[in-house]
């Protein structure tokens, strides 16, 4: 049975169900499709009836009085907003059932999905569980929304922390959203309208011959500048012998190296394809020191045998030994480049060994000492001499 009445909160207390039938349904005149169904055993209930494409459909939305006449009046409006766009509010309501939560996610899809595709997982997982596991690791993925991460970023900057490691924290939220979507469980990414923090570009910094001999005395003697980390000590060693990438580095394990030949065989690394490194007898060697470790990985935590999530308190305390202000972990490939460059490798070379996919970003490495500027100079100058010295054929 169905009837078709206005209801109002004084109205609804005063209707019933007839002892002879099952339930009767009162129809709103103001929702269209909205029903207060009421059993003969006195339970009163909501109820949304409704067509999505050439099907009817039906969806409880709650039981009254819990849920009054203008709540359930909002909400059926806002289902038939979802509606009118072609979205089942029921199918909506069953996924966010099952939508997990934003650190399941995190773990049991996008940290797997980083392993096998980002040299920089391990980063994306230092990243998360410093910065994003608090604030929203407890919300479920769709409630994830433009003002919470804003607000989390806004937090971050507040601690100090500069503006590119801000923009690091916004890039990850960014793939874990946009890899969510990618499996169907969003359909935008709310990040997409978080706008990044504006970085001031450090200008690369780059060793002089003096910083590097003092370095290299602290590297070579760490016990007597009170550093105890040996293996970041190698790590450093080996970022300076070969401008590898800090991850790259950190990331060796035993398979990939032939200590014969001294081959690295890199599979994973930021320009997506295989490489070989050819490494030097004194990068073997800092390899070699770590045979008695028996891990996995080279260079690895001797507390975890894993790779080293971070290594910028030991570099900061090897930097401040060796008396090296403002300088970035980074910034010793663009010294190993520098130093290429300097020596008179060409710039197809010092590409290959920094492993970059264009030539158009090698460079920037192209800024030479006026020493060698003066001496290619000089080079151009005696040809020219040379050419003058020479008697032509023929007469001009």
């Amino acid at each position: 049975m169905n009837q078709k009445l206005h209801l109002t909160a004084e109205l609804i207390p005063t209707l019933c169900c007839p002892a002879t039938k099952r339930d009767i349904e009162f129809t709103d005149d103001v929702v269209k499709g909205l029903k207060l169904v009421i059993t003969r055993g006195g339970r009163y209930s909501w109820l949304l009836r409704y067509i999505i494409g050439t099907k009817k459909r039906a969806m409880k939305l709650g039981d009254y009085p819990s849920v009054t006449l203008a709540q359930v009046r909002l909400m059926a409006q806002a289902h038939h907003e979802l509606i009118k766009h072609g979205t089942d509010p029921q199918e909506q309501r069953d996924m966010e059932k099952t939508m997990p939560l934003l650190t399941s996610f995190f773990m049991d899809h996008y940290y797997p999905y980083a392993q096998k595709r980002k040299s920089s997982y391990l980063d994306d997982l230092s990243r998360f569980n410093n910065h994003l596991k608090a604030p929203l690791g407890h919300l479920k993925l769709n409630q994830v929304d433009r003002t919470a991460i804003i607000q989390v970023l806004d937090h971050v900057k507040n601690l100090g922390l500069s503006n590119a490691t801000v923009n690091r924290i916004r890039a990850l939220c960014s793939s874990v959203m946009n890899y969510a979507i990618d499996l169907g469980l969003l359909d935008r990414n709310p990040v997409q309208r978080v706008k990044k923090y504006k970085e001031s570009h450090m200008i690369e910094r780059y060793l002089s011959e003096i910083e590097l001999v003092n370095l290299m005395k602290v590297l070579n003697a760490p016990d007597a500048f009170g550093i105890t980390n040996l293996v970041i000590v190698s790590i450093v060693k080996m970022l300076l012998l070969t401008g590898m990438r800090k991850r790259e580095v950190m990331d060796i394990k035993w398979r990939d190296i032939d200590l014969k030949t001294g081959h690295w065989k890199l599979e994973k690394n930021k320009s997506g394809k295989p490489r070989l490194i050819y490494l030097s007898g004194d990068a073997l060697v800092e390899i070699k020191k770590m045979l008695p470790q028996r891990t996995e990985h080279v260079f690895a935590n001797l507390q975890t045998g894993s790779p080293f999530n971070d290594i910028r308190k030991t570099f900061d305390k090897i930097m401040k030994a060796a008396r090296i202000d403002n300088i970035r972990i980074h910034d010793l490939r663009h010294n190993f480049a520098s130093m290429a460059v300097n020596q008179g490798l060409s710039l197809y070379v010092v590409q290959n060994l920094l492993g970059h996919a264009s030539p158009q970003t090698t460079q920037r490495y192209a800024h030479l000492k006026g020493s060698v500027l003066t001496d290619a100079y000089d080079q151009v100058a005696s040809l020219i001499n040379q050419a003058a010295k020479i008697v032509p054929e023929t007469s001009i």
